[in-house]
């Protein structure tokens, strides 16, 4: 950049080979360019010099820049005139401007391209400088004296620079790779890469000199800036995610607007096929693995979803860690941030379907996402991938945030800033993860984990009446009566017990006494929420009141409903889905579900679809007078009618009008869901949510998305274990599993094993909840029910506050992943059926239809099964009985 601002200054690129950074004596061949007086293109001549006591190549090209600015006097004609290239003397890397080195000032960035061969020149170095951020530097660079394992076409590539983090090393490579490990050799590197377009050369590379920062420019406009955690300073709210984070190093990967992939970082998911790293974190899933990388999520938008493209879930985060302790920890501020987990390296055919979002019945004609690598006949691309881009366009992924514009679309550059660290294990790794996230001031109210929750929703829908409410409670009473329970227990009323959706007010058809009714609950010692949800019914009162007054998000002209159907390249599934739901939401098909349904086809500006009929509005969250006005009508609600508390539902910013404009413009889109669960939620101490990012600090319970009455992993019995363990790496230690059995759509209905089952897994859990009672399946149901909550109220509930205390002050998960007791042993890396409680319970439910028997593992320790004496050692399998009313749970042994 100085060649274009000041035509008398000159550059200097040294070409350096893997001889010249391996020691003493070695040949370097360097091309002073210098530009005319008049600015007119440079000219250039070489010289070849040979090093001498020089250890580091780039104290010999900062001798080079220095002796060229000294000997500026010329017009740089090939006659010897000009910039003379002297025999260099070594520079003192540990105080710059010491004098050592005439023409080296102590303020002056040096800036030294080292390549393989050849000059940094042409289109892609002008093209490179002009996207350039200039980094302030006090020394020149040091470059690592060692060498990386990585070989690319059979030679080793060698390490530029290097950034020492107290016990972290990070050695960046020429082609944008990087390796990051222990200062004393111990635990397993990571590889991780800045996305360089493969070919790119360096073109400047700067070191500071206490080797905590260093950045990188290469030709195709990619700049990468790596700093140590520990020199981030406090004064930047900017870095205020990360800056906790010992012995960390700070990523920042900048590249031009039209880079294909954005601005990238790509992590290694497995560095030694001897000793494999499992991968943990990152977000729900409608298909749950564990470990992540059993999964090929395709690179999407990573924001919260109702069921998103590529099955990204409702609670999200931005940090993964390993198995070998490596955390990765995207800045959650990232724009356009999106998001891939060995993603499939099959390209799917030319003009075939994208995925795309969808709701309601739209969702039965889309598959259950990601896929299982192991049912497929191609393994993935073996990478954590993250991108930020300049758009979210992709014809791929079709999503509604396409269609809104941020702040971000005003960029000139992009940008994205992940930090990493290797810590010495997962569990160290999920610990400096959660210390860098915020914490509830106060754990749940004992209401929601010290008794089963029941909801309606599964045996009522959306046909919930007073009579229906009142007759469920009473059943619920007989059966812990009949089993000695004592009540205390949170009925939920559910869908449309209001008259129209955001009125708030019950349906007087449906429930002619609510004040009564919830008096005759009080009465049987349950305490009553209701669900509501942040929508407004079009024509309803309330939603009149909302425009009138500003606060609800506007939008553009949404697709006419053919062209909503037909939208991109839509495949079969996509049209089908599509158009079914258009027909539904028309004329509310099938009918029978009360009144106030329908006319949701043609959506009109700042309507969207959801999963009901109905044509709805969505609250302005960044208005604050609009959060003040919703809390207080449902702060109104609760006081008229003598309500507990809430089931909050949606809030995902995937519900969100065409075009959507808000009063304050949002800078991404979970900001959307934060303010919802900061400004609403977060105001009633008896309440649970469904969508999670950034909102660690909640006191509430975080519900699992809806599950499907089935066994697999493809949102069934089988996810319910891995979504819990995501929850717990994520930072949400309060978990609501779903409702105990599923949720009964689509005509599915539980027998007595899945539902006995499904009532032992969860019963273990932070909290439980049921809706279909276990004595309409079966007697053995309710039996296998019964014993399971008698194991939770002697073995759980006494550690219970213990546990949420811990949780409330550091996140640390109530229910762990094996790894969580030991970490060093392999063995618990990927068992995705089993969870610890605390650090002296082993959970180990049956999940496999038919099973009658199942092997446990016993981490390191003495243990003996739930009423049983037999002590059995640990860090072993063994075989163990589970009949269909056996729940096999083990505690240690003091």
């Amino acid at each position: 950049e100085r060649t274009f601002a000041q035509p008398r200054a000159v550059a200097a690129r040294a070409a350096m080979s893997s001889r010249a950074l391996a020691g003493d004596g070695a040949v370097i061949r360097a091309r002073v360019v210098r530009a005319s007086r008049s600015g007119t293109a440079p000219r250039a001549r070489e010289r070849r010099v040979r090093r001498v006591g020089v250890g580091v190549a780039g104290q010999t090209c900062a001798r080079l820049v220095g002796g060229a600015r000294a000997g500026d006097g010329g017009d740089g004609d090939d006659d010897g005139g000009g910039a003379a290239v002297t025999t260099p003397t070594p520079v003192a890397a540990s105080n710059a401007g010491d004098g050592a080195g005439a023409g080296v000032r102590r303020s002056e960035v040096v800036r030294a391209t080292v390549a393989t061969a050849g000059i940094a020149a042409g289109v892609g170095a002008e093209r490179a400088r002009r996207h350039a951020t200039p980094v302030g530097a006090t020394a020149p660079m040091t470059a690592s004296k060692g060498v990386t394992t990585t070989r690319e076409g059979g030679v080793v590539d060698v390490a530029i620079g290097r950034v020492v983090a107290g016990d972290t090393v990070l050695d960046v490579r020429r082609n944008g790779g990087m390796t990051l490990f222990k200062r004393d050799g111990s635990g397993a590197a990571q590889t991780l890469s800045a996305g360089v377009t493969a070919g790119a050369s360096v073109v400047r590379a700067d070191v500071l000199a206490n080797g905590r920062e260093m950045s990188v420019l290469w030709s195709d406009g990619t700049m990468l800036r790596a700093v140590a955690t520990m020199e981030l300073t406090t004064e930047s709210s900017e870095d205020a995610w990360c800056r906790g984070i010992t012995d960390g190093v700070l990523l920042e990967v900048n590249a031009p607007l039209d880079a294909l992939h954005g601005a990238e970082l790509t992590i290694n998911l497995c560095d030694d096929v001897e000793k494999k790293s499992h991968w943990y974190g990152g977000a729900h899933t409608l298909t749950q693995l564990w470990p992540m990388e059993r999964a090929k999520i395709e690179t999407g938008p990573l924001y919260p979803f109702d069921h998103g493209p590529n099955g990204v879930g409702s609670v999200v985060a931005t940090h993964w860690v390993s198995s070998s302790g490596a955390l990765v920890f995207a800045d959650p501020n990232n724009a356009m941030l999106h998001f891939g987990m060995n993603s499939p390296t099959e390209s799917r055919a030319r003009g075939s379907a994208p995925r795309y979002f969808g709701v309601g019945i739209q969702n039965l004609s889309r598959p259950s996402l990601p896929v299982e690598e192991s049912t497929t006949p191609a393994r993935g691309d073996g990478v954590l991938r993250l991108q930020s881009r300049a758009n979210y366009s992709d014809a791929g992924m079709l999503h509604p945030w396409q269609n809104i514009r941020t702040e971000a679309d005003m960029r000139s550059s992009l940008k994205l800033r992940v930090a990493v660290a290797l810590e010495d294990d997962a569990r160290s790794a999920t610990r400096e993860a959660l210390k860098q996230l915020p914490k509830p001031d106060a754990v749940p109210a004992d209401a929601l984990v010290y008794k089963p929750i029941w909801t309606t929703w599964a045996t009522a829908h959306a046909d919930v009446t007073q009579e229906s409410t009142l007759s469920f409670a009473k059943e619920i009473l007989a059966a812990q009566k009949a089993a000695s329970f004592a009540n205390g227990s949170i009925i939920e009323i559910d869908d449309r017990w209001q008259c129209l959706y955001g009125e708030l007010d019950f349906d007087a058809k449906k429930f002619p006494d609510p004040k009564g009714m919830v008096k005759q609950l009080h009465d049987m010692n349950f305490l009553v929420t209701v669900w509501v949800m942040p929508f407004l019914q079009e024509g309803s009162p309330a939603c009149e009141e909302a425009k009138r007054l500003g606060y609800l998000m506007e939008g553009s002209q949404p697709p006419t409903e053919v062209g909503e159907i037909f939208n991109g390249n839509a495949g079969f599934g996509q049209i089908l889905g599509t158009a079914v739901k258009v027909v539904v939401d028309r004329v509310d098909w099938p009918p029978g579900h009360w009144e106030g349904g329908g006319g949701g086809a043609d959506l009109q500006p700042g309507q969207f679809r959801w999963w009901g009929t109905q044509p709805v509005r969505g609250i302005d969250f960044t208005n604050e007078d609009a959060c003040e006005w919703f809390v207080s009508r449902l702060k109104h609600l609760q006081e008229d009618i003598g309500l507990d508390g809430f089931k909050f539902d949606a809030g995902e910013p995937c519900f969100m009008p065409y075009g959507a404009r808000t009063r304050v413009p949002l800078k991404t889109p979970q900001e959307y869901s934060q303010l919802y669960v900061d400004k609403v939620v977060s105001k009633f101490p008896i309440s649970e949510v469904r969508v999670a990012m950034g909102t660690n600090n909640y006191r509430g319970l975080v519900r699992m998305g809806d599950k499907d009455t089935v066994w697999g992993t493809n949102n069934g019995l089988q996810s319910l274990i891995p979504t819990l363990l995501t929850s717990a790496v994520m930072g949400y230690p309060f978990t609501l599993p779903d409702i105990i059995g599923g949720n009964a759509y689509w005509g599915q209905s539980p027998d007595s094993e899945l539902m006995a089952r499904w009532a032992q897994a969860s019963a273990f859990m932070p909290a439980v909840q049921y809706s279909i009672p276990p004595w309409q399946i079966s007697e053995d149901a309710q039996r296998a029910s019964d014993k399971a909550l008698q194991m939770r109220e002697t073995l759980l509930v006494p550690r219970l506050k213990a546990l949420m205390e811990d949780a409330r002050d550091r996140l640390e998960p109530i229910c762990q992943p094996l790894w969580w007791l030991t970490p060093d042993d392999p063995e618990t890396f990927t068992i995705d059926d089993q969870f610890a409680v605390g650090r002296d319970i082993i959970v180990a439910p049956v999940v496999y239809k038919g099973a009658s028997y199942r092997r446990v593992y016993l981490p390191r320790g003495s243990w003996r099964e739930y009423e049983s004496a037999t002590v059995l050692n640990g860090e072993r399998w063994i075989t163990v009985a589970a009949p269909l009313e056996k729940l096999p749970v083990f505690v240690r042994v003091s």
